[in-house]
């Protein structure tokens, strides 16, 4: 990324369903061509409600849900030690005290954090298209019955939902866990021909209960 004018700096603030996010756009993926996705997503959240944002970046997707839904508590997992401070920077600019910015491998600290609590979540966010399916063990281990999960994919329109339905299906028979496909939403292209999905399931009974 090169600044061809004006001043030479690429850190910037975005707004955004009432939330206000800081980044560098060259070191932190942002797209705020998610912009919708983020609000239904906040639309989906009940009162009270535990949450675990795995992959979370700046804090995109906690942030604009504890904004407009009322969450007793959201974990955000990021690996990148960039993006994770710009979360917590962006935790302050919210004033939010109800978001948890943890650095690490979501697999790690998600099960971590399940050790720690002695209980699961009501909702999880797999934000990463290319590799969320490499988590679907940690997933169901810190899944409630019950829980929603938002799982993303990238995917052929043609082959919309059936390659990341399968790969949960088959997730969720390795870890004897059980689950049913509520929907599926397409939250824009990823390149031509190609799609960002996000599929919504629910936990019926997690893994090895």
């Amino acid at each position: 990324l090169q600044v061809i004018a004006g001043q030479r700096r690429k850190e910037t603030i975005c707004r955004e369903n009432n939330s206000v996010l800081k980044l560098d756009i060259e070191k932190v993926y942002f797209s705020p061509r998610l912009s919708e996705e983020r609000k239904r997503i906040a639309s989906l959240v009940k009162p009270g409600e535990e949450i675990l944002v795995m992959f979370s970046g700046c804090a995109p997707y906690p942030i604009v849900i504890a904004r407009n839904s009322r969450p007793k508590i959201i974990y955000a997992i990021e690996k990148n030690p960039v993006a994770h401070r710009y979360a917590e920077e962006n935790i302050r600019l919210n004033k939010l005290s109800n978001v948890v910015a943890i650095k690490g491998d979501a697999r790690k600290k998600t099960l971590e954090i399940i050790k720690k609590r002695h209980a699961g979540f009501d909702r999880i966010l797999m934000p990463l298209p290319k590799d969320s399916g490499h988590f679907l063990d940690a997933c169901f281990a810190a899944a409630e019955p019950g829980c929603i999960v938002h799982f993303y994919s990238f995917m052929k329109e043609e082959e919309i939902p059936g390659p990341a339905v399968n790969v949960i299906k088959e997730a969720a028979k390795k870890y004897c866990a059980k689950v049913r496909i509520l929907s599926w939403n397409k939250c824009g292209h990823y390149s031509p021909g190609k799609f960002r999905v996000c599929i919504d399931f629910k936990v019926l009974k997690k893994a090895n209960q």
